[in-house]
């Protein structure tokens, strides 16, 4: 079974965002290429190209396809509410976290403190992301391996 990865991005009061939700499908893409399950929100609940869905619907998907992975990647260049919420959701549940921004940018200490942060990757341009970012998930799931390898059979 694929492991599953969010893919957390801010989608409102972007400048570029077509620029943006390309680069997120991009995630979504390499996550693919390298054995992952992805989701990409946006896809589904854009507000732009999915505007009958209602504001309930898209916390109880985004919330239930959060809790069903086992990853979460999130920019963080751009300061979102949905993006905190989708990381605080992540920690409460124990589910890893790969923070991804540009380098220069002043990010704030509180999503760089959570305690099940596996990663933060700081980059050039989207393709420098992209490569860090394959080095990572495949380190991730490696480790994720490990461990599974590691936990005791379980006869229930």
């Amino acid at each position: 079974m694929k492991m599953r990865v969010y893919i957390s991005g801010a989608l409102t009061g972007i400048d570029n965002l077509d620029s943006i939700k390309d680069f997120y499908i991009a995630i979504g893409l390499l996550c693919e290429e390298i054995e992952f399950q992805s989701y990409v929100p946006h896809l589904k609940t854009d507000p732009i190209n999915h505007p009958h869905i209602s504001p309930r619907q898209v916390f109880e998907n985004d919330k239930y396809q959060v809790s069903e992975s086992d990853l979460v990647i999130a920019y963080v260049g751009y300061a979102s509410l949905g993006v905190g919420m989708e990381l605080a959701y992540a920690e409460t549940n124990a589910i890893p976290i790969i923070l991804l921004y540009e380098k220069g940018k002043v990010i704030s200490r509180f999503p760089r403190g959570i305690p099940t942060l596996f990663s933060e990757i700081e980059f050039q341009d989207y393709k420098d992301a992209l490569t860090q970012l394959e080095s990572v998930l495949k380190q991730w799931r490696q480790q994720h391996k490990q461990k599974s390898s590691l936990e005791p059979f379980s006869s229930t």
